[in-house]
């Protein structure tokens, strides 16, 4: 799988654990008390306990389970029914490249994480969730003029395919909002919206609206077509002998 984006560092603060979906892989994003920040398969190594259940411990994440400690290196340094017992080294969660860069968390499942160039003076204005393939999701955003009563964006160039990011421009052909795409699941998309930090907040709530358009536009249509082929699949079924 490559790179891709999985979060805003607005919504990580240290000492937070949050859990992240990229298609089939399940991982848990925490940042420590310092501010290091990791990216793990969500499953304790002791019972398969979810990780993203757990709690930070200054630089270290704790299962809620039976409260196994694992440092930043995915190591694990605590086994608190045992508190004089050194765990051996083969106790290590499943990690992950991750890295911060312009106010997106990016992870890579399977190589290191190269994130896209993106402008300096971005800002985040939120993440939002979409029941539909990214596809389908990407195709709306594109087609805006359809949702010109929200605001006067336009798609203007897709900055990068690998990970998805696209940018879209005002008026004046200056980009002003950039998009960064989570496949969370087959149907789910996340994206992950930032914004030039010099538009007022009356833009800014423009730009959080027409977002909201374009989910209730690609839920629409994501339903309809799961609808056509409910009905298609029992004509075929009536048909048959």
């Amino acid at each position: 799988m490559s790179t891709q984006a999985v979060g805003l560092s607005t919504h990580l603060a240290p000492k937070q654990v949050m859990r992240a979906r990229l298609n089939c892989a399940d991982l848990a994003i925490w940042r420590s008390a310092s501010g290091v920040i990791s990216a793990w398969e969500n499953r304790c190594p002791h019972r398969g306990m979810r990780l993203s259940h757990g709690f930070v411990r200054g630089e270290s994440l704790a299962c809620a389970y039976h409260g196994w400690h694992y440092g930043c290196d995915g190591a694990c340094n605590k086994i608190p029914a045992h508190p004089e017992l050194e765990p051996p080294e083969s106790i290590q969660v499943n990690s992950f490249s991750v890295q911060e860069h312009r106010g997106i968390v990016w992870v890579n499942t399977i190589d290191a994480v190269q994130p896209v160039s993106l402008p300096e003076n971005l800002s985040a204005v939120r993440s939002l969730t979409i029941n539909s393939d990214p596809g389908s999701v990407v195709k709306v955003f594109s087609s805006f003029p359809q949702l010109a009563e929200t605001s006067n964006l336009r798609l203007n160039t897709t900055v990068s395919e690998n990970p998805l990011v696209l940018s879209f421009s005002d008026d004046s052909n200056s980009d002003c909002v950039l998009i960064a795409f989570q496949q969370s699941g087959p149907q789910t998309t996340v994206c992950h919206v930032l914004a030039i930090n010099t538009l007022k907040d009356v833009e800014l709530v423009s730009v959080s609206r027409w977002c909201e358009s374009v989910r209730r536009v690609s839920e629409k249509a994501a339903a309809q077509t799961t609808e056509k082929s409910a009905e298609q699949t029992t004509t075929d079924s009536d048909g048959s002998d």
